[in-house]
This record gives structure tokens, sequence and C-alpha cells, in this order.
């Protein structure tokens, strides 16, 4: 199988040719991705330091990417009725990484009215060969294999993100597909990537979401009566074009104090992008850059709110976590929802089977990243400044 060897072969002719070649397939649908992955290939090929592992890792993810669109238009086109699925997006969250978005979104994807995507479905959406009706068993397998390989690949990354192949996580997996993504930010050093992102027009790629999400709708009629819950941090990125593109959903945002948040993101990041690259002080300049970034989006999602405010929702993270019922009542009284009691059944079961003591904890130590506690909270004064009301609840 052909596969990238040298970095200097890591270029988009290079890769749609190998994705065509694995899948016997040629049509990548709309072309406007390959501006958006010439960016990410330049940025990995000049920035990036990516050792023997990393280059594997990263140019088989992006394959993967490709085979999954190459994938898409052509069961599309055998299912032309799958476009006539009507996605109703009830809520996205968004917010700061690391401010309890994971256990919110998998705690409402809990509730039967809700549906989310599932960590296997992010990274197998389409049915594979001969896979009979909805039959996912082996693609289920593939994706804990995955889930398995990253993990060796990243000593106590699970004390950082709870990882279940079987459990609700981000959509931004299938965003990924369309090469604009704060993926490869997370994951590589890519400062002019990021530049780059910090301007792209999202509207095309969150199109293209849209279509995993009928495909995955399609194969489980049930969500049809079901409101898609989405999240990611990478929602912080675009939240004036989400408002325009999902009029009905409910933006919630959670909120933890500025300066636990940092932190645990410096070692997440720094973590994942250690594990591929090779750049001196990476997990440094990775702050810096992730410091940088995250100031920006935030002014950018402050200034979008200023024009919908009744849109929006915000969640203290302490009440998060010490009352999790509270922050569910309350999406349902946005939502115009009645809280039966089979809800709060629902509710309670997930939670009784998913407690964080479960999961080592997450260690970190501020003084690896070149940065103090002060200096975070002077930079994210604004943000804290903002939301103080929300902060101040008990």
């Amino acid at each position: 199988m052909d596969t990238i060897q040298h970095i200097d072969d890591l270029t988009v002719d290079n890769l749609k040719r190998i994705a065509v070649a694995r899948a016997g397939l040629t049509d990548f649908g709309p072309n406007q991705f390959e501006i958006a992955l010439g960016q990410l290939t330049d940025a990995m090929r000049s920035e990036a330091q990516l050792s023997s592992q990393g280059l594997t890792m990263q140019s088989e993810r992006i394959l993967n990417s490709l085979n999954n669109r190459l994938r898409k238009q052509a069961f599309l086109t055998k299912h032309p009725e799958i476009q006539d699925e009507q996605i109703k997006v009830s809520a996205i969250i968004i917010g700061l990484p690391r401010t309890g978005s994971t256990m919110f979104h998998r705690l409402l994807a809990s509730n039967p009215r809700f549906t989310a995507t599932y960590w296997w479905e992010t990274m197998f959406p389409l049915p594979m060969d001969h896979e009979a009706p909805y039959e996912p068993s082996q693609r289920i397998e593939m994706a804990e294999g995955l889930m398995s390989q990253i993990l060796d690949a990243m000593e106590n990354f699970e004390a950082i993100h709870p990882m279940n192949a079987r459990a609700h996580d981000e959509e931004v997996t299938l965003l990924e597909h369309s090469f604009v993504s704060n993926v490869p930010e997370s994951a590589m050093y890519l400062p002019t990537y990021g530049e780059w992102m910090l301007n792209a027009d999202q509207t095309e790629s969150f199109e293209e979401l849209l279509d995993y999400l009928k495909i995955l709708q399609w194969q489980t009629p049930q969500r049809r009566e079901q409101g898609w819950v989405l999240k990611s941090p990478h929602h912080l990125t675009c939240t004036a074009t989400l408002l325009r593109l999902f009029p009905e959903a409910l933006i919630i945002m959670p909120h933890r104090p500025i300066e636990q948040v940092m932190p645990s993101w410096y070692s997440m990041v720094g973590t994942l992008t250690k594990a591929d690259c090779s750049v001196p002080d990476v997990v440094v300049k990775q702050a810096h850059h992730w410091t940088a970034r995250l100031v920006r989006n935030l002014q950018d999602t402050i200034a979008a709110r200023n024009s919908a405010p009744e849109r929006f929702m915000d969640i203290n993270y302490r009440v998060l976590l010490s009352d999790p019922m509270s922050a569910c009542k309350a999406v349902f009284e946005k939502l115009g929802l009645s809280f039966t009691e089979a809800d709060e059944q629902a509710f309670t079961a997930h939670l009784n089977s998913n407690r964080r003591d479960d999961r080592p904890p997450h260690k970190h130590n501020l003084a690896d990243y070149d940065t103090t506690i002060e200096q975070i909270s002077e930079t994210f004064a604004f943000y804290t400044e903002t939301f103080r009301d929300v902060f101040e609840e008990a």
C-alpha cells in the first residue's frame, strides 16, 4: 500500500493520488477543500517538524479524511434520498476547552430527546462494503483499535480527556474532513495554518458536516425524532457562522476560571504535539500559540453574541459539576421543553455510570509553559470581566 514516506512528499496531489488508489474512487466532491488542505500541508512541511511516527500518524489521518470524502460522494450519489433528511440542531456547546463541555455534551445526549455523534461514527461514518443495514460492529471494532493506538502513543492522555470509542464525542472530526478545523493545530505546531484559520470562511465546511449528519441520521431513522446536540471548542472559532446556519439552535457556553482552563489546555495540546513533533520547546511554543489563538476567538465570539444575546445560555463550571441536573433543566427551559420524570431518570442513569473518579487525575505544571497565573489573568481579563456575573454564581 502506497504511503507518505518523506515530509517533502506531503502534498495535496500526492495525498489525493494515494487516496484514489486506495479507494478505487475519483470524485472528492466540491474541490474547495484543496485550498485548506494546501494551507495545512504547507505548514506541516515547513513548521511541524514531524517525527517518523508523526509523519505516519498525521498523513494517515489526512488520507482517512480524503477516503471519507471519496466514499461520502459515492454514497450520496448512490442514495440521493439522503439529501432529503431534515437535520434539527437543538443545541450547540461552544466555549473554551477544559470547561466541562465533554461531560455536558455526553449528559445531554444521554436523553432520548437528543442525539449526538459517537466517537466511532466520527472516524467511520459510512457503512462498510457488504455491511448489513446499520450493523456497524466492524466499524466500532476498527475505531476501538484506532483508539488503542492513539492512547499507546500518548502516555496518560486518558487522564486529560475521557476516551471511549462507544461514547458520544464532538463532531469536529467530521469537520476535519474539510481540513478546516482546530484539530491539526491541537496535534501539531502549525502557526501559519492557525493564522489562516482565523479568517477562513467555514460555511462550506459546516454544509459538509450537515451531509455527514444526514448520512448518520439516514442510517438510524429514530434520530429523525431527536434534536442534534453539537459540541466542540472549535465552534468558538465561528460563532457568527453558527448563528447564521443554525437559527433555531441554543448556543450553550460553559465558563471556568481562566487560571484553571489554560494550564489544563496547555497540558493537553502539549501532550498531543510532543507525541509527533520534534520542534524544540514545542510545549512552550504551543502554549504561546494557543494563548493568542483563544484570545482572538473569544473576542470574536463576544462580538457575535452582542448581535443575538437571546440565543445564548451560560453555565458556571462549578455548577455544572456540583449540580448537573439543574444545568439540564435550564437547557430544557431555554428550549421550551417540559422536564419530565423520564428525563431526570435518563440523566441520573448516565451520571451514575460516568463518574470522574473512574479516571486518573490530570496532573500538570504551569512552569513547563513559560508563563504564570498572573500573566494568564491579565491576558484574559477582558473575558473574565465580560462574564463576571456567571463566574460569581455559587
